[in-house]
């Protein structure tokens, strides 16, 4: 066992990324960490998407574990326009067992989601990318204090 800092993401978001396309982790601030990084299921609610067909399923997600491995490799200002640029043909993908239609990588996330945001011309955020991302083979569970938005655990 080895402690690792990981990177606590709201559900469907976490599973988007352990499981799927979603590359680029949008938060409202630059990251100061780099390297190796483990992905964390928040153990708070789903957070509602506007794809209503992933908000029935998303409650059934795994929470307060740990589901992977990344490394975080950069953080970068994106704007709408940025978006844009790096809208994909929808992919489908498989999550816990339920078929999922994305935007493709990078971003990976809802289409609804995305389109809407690509249309605001105040949508901004930093990109956080993550590359080499590994599904454990069995989640980790976690305690969390608090809404931070690290966690040490120790996962193998």
């Amino acid at each position: 066992m080895v402690a690792t800092q990981c990177l606590v993401v709201v559900q469907p978001y976490a599973s988007l990324i352990a499981f799927g396309c979603k590359r680029w982790e949008f938060r409202s601030y630059e990251s100061k960490k780099m390297g190796k990084i483990g992905i964390a299921a928040s153990n708070v609610g789903p957070w509602p998407t506007r794809n209503l067909e992933l908000n029935k399923i998303s409650y059934l997600f795994p929470r307060g574990v740990v589901l992977a491995t990344a490394h975080l490799v950069a953080s970068f200002f994106v704007t709408s326009e940025d978006l844009k640029k790096k809208l994909t043909s929808p992919v489908q993908i498989n999550l816990h067992g339920y078929s999922i239609v994305t935007c493709g990588e990078p971003i990976g996330e809802p289409l609804e989601d995305i389109n809407k945001a690509a249309a605001d011309r105040n949508w901004h955020s930093f990109a956080w990318v993550l590359e080499d991302v590994k599904p454990l083979k069995r989640p980790v569970s976690f305690e969390r204090d608090g809404r931070s938005t690290w966690v040490t655990v120790d996962i193998e």
